[in-house]
This record gives structure tokens, C-alpha cells and sequence, in this order.
């Protein structure tokens, strides 16, 4: 068949040809529209994402702090990391500040430091706390919920001047309170912050101690961080601290008294019941085992014997100075009528009043009298020099038994030796070199409780 037009004359084998022709020019088409969409959603989505990026690796690592925590003489006891999560707000591991009488942050690297006013919300069971400070970062990390889904989580760290990225494949879980974690596969510094993909904050990274001896690292998800910022309540100190606890301690009501176990012998001790928040005090301690291995660090012949000190724990130079640390904090004043520095008294230590303006009693330190007799003359002198009256008691026991009275309304005594008193005699007349440290090292192992 044959098609004629204008000039042209068209066969059926070139119409066969055309048509192929047009319907493969009609599927380049279709096939490149679809490229153009395709690449436009890709685009589309990829604009996307940048958008809600919620900073960057190094807008992030601004948040990041360093923490040094000081006793009362100002000496180091920990470093450690937190971030801030507001303007004046860091959050951090609780155990890393509990036991701090002062704190201070500082950029990674940096030697400008700021002063932390104090810990304004704490979490026992979650090991987290927030701190304030007394000065202002605006590049603080935001509390919020990741956008995309991911598996895949980072950390930030400074190596000199090298920002540091590591990463990590997690996995949710979820425990009996349906509190989000994500377990780490590796060691990383505690502290930390963890970041979704988009940057945002996904935790804080802590660690803990497994039964067989490994360490488990993990991050509790940012809602435990929401809900503890919830909880924030005005400015308390630092020192505060040393004492919470959510443990359940024995009551004082089923004890009977202590055993001191040393590597010398035993002695057994019993608390008043007139002086309580030292009684529950030293109840907390033992149960929490803080006097295990510690020193008795201090010793004055035919006067007293000293321990507690958290500094002696482990090995110190036979020449080195110990007895500046104890457990963090300090108990108030409570002289009581009746209770003085007999033979065999236990009284709690203090610091001296440049470091004590508060006058109070350390939360860990005690000692025991060991003493001597003193003359009715004698009693009279201290009497006029402190200004106080011994109570007929008191100047019977002091010129029969001894002790030692020139302590009395300075310390509180809040409990006597039962059991042990030659041991006491023994170890006070030790030879000790001048900073009154025995020369030979005597170790507390641990103390019991006696029940009834």
C-alpha cells in the first residue's frame, strides 16, 4: 500500500518504521520524566534532612565540660565529664560529685574554669545530677526526640586540639521501669554525651560493674534526662550531697554495738542514743563498709587514737601527711550534758576553725580516748581557763579513771568503748614520726555490726 502526500510518497514498510520510531521517542521521554522525579524527591528529601539537623560535630562538643571536684582544702579528688542542657544547667554522673565540697568546669583543653554554684535535682537510682553555674554557655544541648530512626549513635572527645568522633551500633532496651538504654559494645568516658544521627541528644553515657568482673557501658536515653530537668528546685550546696542515699540501713534499734576489726585485734564500741544523727551517721558508713582498710592515722601517746580518714584507703609514703579527706561531709555541733571525754570515749574530729567556720564535725572521722588520771588542781585550772564547771561526775571520773577533760564542749562524744581498752593503750603508744602518724601502719579491716 502506498500513501502519497505533498512530493512525498510514503511505503508501508517506512509507516512501520515511523511508528517504532515515535513510540521509542515517547518511552526516552517517560523514562527521563521519571529520572527528573526521582531525582527531585531525592533532592527533595535530602534538603530535608539537612534542615532538621539539630547542630553539628562541631557546634556539639561546645556543650562538653570538663569537672574537677576539690575536698574543703582545695585539693583534687575526681575529674570527670558533663554537658550543658541549658544556658546554666549541666548535667552529669551523681557519684562523680558526690563527696565534693567544691566543683568547677572547663571547656576540653581550656584552663579558664567556672565555679558550679551548686546541684539544683538528683536521681540515686539513674546516677544523675544537675549542677548550676556561675556563668552562662549558649551553646547548650537541647532535650529532644531524634527525627529519623536510627541504629547507628555517636560521642564526642577532644585529643589536643583533634575533634574525636566515635561511633557505635546500639540496640534498645528497655528494663522493668520501661526506662530507655542503649548498651555500648566498648569503653568510652563516662559523662559523655550521646548523639542520634541528626545530632540531636540521645543520653548520657555511664558505666557499671558487673557481677563477674566486667564492665558494662551504656547511656540512659534523654527522657530520663527530661524528667529529672522537670524536677529542678532551687540552688542547695554541694557538700549536701555526701550523705544521700537511697539504701535501707539498719535501724539503731537492732543494734547493740560495733566490732572494731584491726590488723592488731578487735574493739567493740557502742553509740548514744542522745546523739543520733551521729549514731545513724555511723550505722550508714559501716553498712556502706567505709571504714574498711582505712588508717589509724593519728596517734598521741597516753592521749588518743584517730581514724576515718578517706585519704588513707590505700598505700600513702610513710612520710606523707594524711587525714585531710573524709567522707565529704560534715555533721553540726551537739554537746550534750553527761556525755564528756572519759576513758574510753568516742568523740567525731573536726577541722581546725580557718577550714571550719561552721564549726562542725567531720561526717567520718573519730577518735578514742585513751587518757590519764588528773588532779582536782588541775580540773580547777581548765576551768578557768575554758570557762565551764565539771559536774561532781565528771571530777570523779577524771581524778579516778581518767581521760581527758580539756577536750570537753569542744567535741561531741557520742560513744564509748566496751570492749578493747588495752588495745586502744597499745596502739596510743606507738611510736610515730612527727606528724603523728604511726610509723608502723595499722589498718582497720572492717567494722560488724552487733545486733541484739
Amino acid at each position: 500500500m502506498l500513501l502519497k502526500l505533498t512530493g512525498i510518497t510514503i511505503t508501508s514498510t517506512m509507516q512501520k518504521q515511523i511508528k517504532a520510531l515515535t513510540i521509542l521517542f515517547l518511552i526516552s521521554l517517560l523514562i527521563t520524566a521519571c529520572k527528573t522525579s526521582s531525582n527531585s524527591n531525592d533532592s527533595s528529601q535530602t534538603d530535608k534532612e539537612t534542615q532538621v539537623l539539630r547542630g553539628s560535630y562541631n557546634t556539639n562538643i561546645k556543650a562538653v565540660v570538663e569537672l574537677q571536684t576539690y575536698d574543703r582544702y582545695t585539693r583534687r579528688i575526681n575529674n570527670g565529664i558533663g554537658f550543658y542542657v541549658d544556658e546554666r544547667t549541666i548535667i552529669t554522673n551523681y557519684d562523680l560529685i558526690q563527696g565534693a565540697y567544691r566543683v568547677r568546669a572547663s571547656s576540653p583543653g581550656s584552663h579558664s574554669r567556672t565555679n558550679i554554684s551548686g546541684y539544683t535535682a538528683y536521681d540515686l537510682k539513674n546516677n544523675l545530677i544537675t549542677l548550676r553555674t556561675n556563668s552562662s554557655n549558649n551553646d547548650f544541648l537541647k532535650v529532644e526526640p531524634p527525627i529519623f530512626d536510627t541504629d547507628s549513635l555517636y560521642s564526642l572527645y577532644k585529643e589536643g586540639d583533634n575533634l574525636m568522633i566515635r561511633r557505635y551500633l546500639s540496640a534498645k532496651k528497655i528494663d522493668n521501669d520501661s526506662a530507655i538504654w542503649y548498651n555500648l559494645k566498648r569503653e568510652t568516658p563516662v559523662g559523655n554525651p550521646l548523639f542520634y544521627k541528626d545530632h540531636g541528644l540521645a543520653g548520657i553515657i555511664q558505666k557499671k560493674e558487673n557481677d563477674d568482673g566486667t564492665t558494662l557501658y551504656y547511656a540512659q536515653n534523654n527522657s530520663l534526662i527530661i524528667d529529672l530537668l522537670n524536677k529542678r528546685e532551687d540552688v542547695n550546696d554541694i557538700i549536701n550531697l555526701s550523705d544521700k542515699s537511697n539504701r535501707v540501713y539498719p535501724s539503731y534499734k537492732d543494734i547493740k554495738g560495733f566490732n572494731i576489726i584491726t590488723d592488731m585485734g578487735n574493739i567493740e564500741i557502742k553509740l548514744y542514743n542522745e546523739t543520733p544523727k551521729y549514731r545513724d551517721n555511723f550505722i550508714r558508713l559501716v553498712s556502706d563498709n567505709y571504714y574498711d582498710n582505712l588508717m589509724i592515722h593519728r596517734v598521741i601517746r597516753s592521749f588518743l587514737i584517730q581514724t576515718g580518714a578517706a585519704d588513707t584507703r590505700e598505700e600513702v609514703p610513710s612520710d606523707e601527711m594524711v587525714g585531710w579527706q573524709g567522707p565529704g561531709h560534715t555533721i553540726p555541733m551537739n554537746i550534750v550534758p553527761g556525755l564528756f571525754h572519759k576513758r574510753g570515749a568516742i568523740a567525731a574530729s573536726k577541722l581546725p576553725d580557718a577550714y571550719n567556720p561552721r564549726n562542725e564535725s567531720d561526717g567520718g572521722q573519730f577518735y578514742m580516748i585513751s587518757g590519764r588520771v588528773f588532779r582536782d588542781k588541775e580540773l580547777d585550772e581548765l576551768e578557768e581557763q575554758k570557762g565551764i564547771t565539771f559536774t561532781k561526775e565528771q571530777r570523779e571520773v577524771y581524778t579516778t579513771i581518767g581521760g581527758a577533760p580539756h577536750l570537753d564542749n569542744d567535741y561531741t562524744v557520742f560513744g564509748e568503748v566496751v570492749k578493747g581498752m588495752e588495745l586502744v593503750d597499745e596502739i596510743s603508744l606507738m611510736e610515730t614520726n612527727n606528724k603523728e602518724r604511726p610509723k608502723k601502719d595499722i589498718r582497720i579491716k572492717t567494722i560488724e555490726i552487733i545486733k541484739h
